[in-house]
């Protein structure tokens, strides 16, 4: 039973790093998850990976690293994982008026088509790659977290 964890496991990850044209990033991965809980946190790493890619990666960049002063680097990002509620709500509602204080000019677009769970995927992935290490992003706290959202 273990080699067919590990088996589907491999297969998750060789998805993972040929579903990019560059370098797929290094994500985090807790050691103390049990079997089954790995499984589900590859998923939602390879799931959030191609959703970031499909959603997010033509501003923040496949790197993470942003675009200058317009679009933020997620790479280290105290802000991303000091308040992941604040980023499920961003990713959700986006942003209502500029930074100025910041200097971001561009407004955060709402992408209110994706589900919770995608949104939970997207957090799980960018919330563990580029050395952020924020752990499993569930979609249950993502639910949690869009009730109590305040525009931006």
């Amino acid at each position: 039973m273990n080699n067919n964890y590990f088996s589907l496991f491999s297969i998750c990850f060789l998805m993972l790093g040929c579903n990019s044209h560059q370098k797929p990033a290094e994500s985090y991965f807790p050691e103390n998850f049990d079997d089954v809980s790995q499984i589900k946190y590859a998923q939602y790493i390879i799931q959030g990976k191609i959703l970031y890619n499909a959603n997010c990666s033509n501003c923040h960049q496949h790197s993470g690293q942003g675009f200058r002063n317009l679009y933020p680097a997620l790479i280290m990002s105290t802000t991303l994982t000091n308040d992941i509620g604040s980023a499920a709500c961003l990713i959700k509602y986006g942003t209502k008026k500029s930074k100025k204080a910041s200097n971001l000019n561009i407004l955060m677009p709402a992408q209110t088509e994706l589900s919770n769970l995608e949104i939970a995927e997207i957090l799980t992935y960018i919330g563990n790659s580029w050395g952020n290490q924020k752990g499993f992003i569930s979609v249950n706290n993502v639910a949690k977290y869009l009730v109590d959202c305040t525009p931006h």
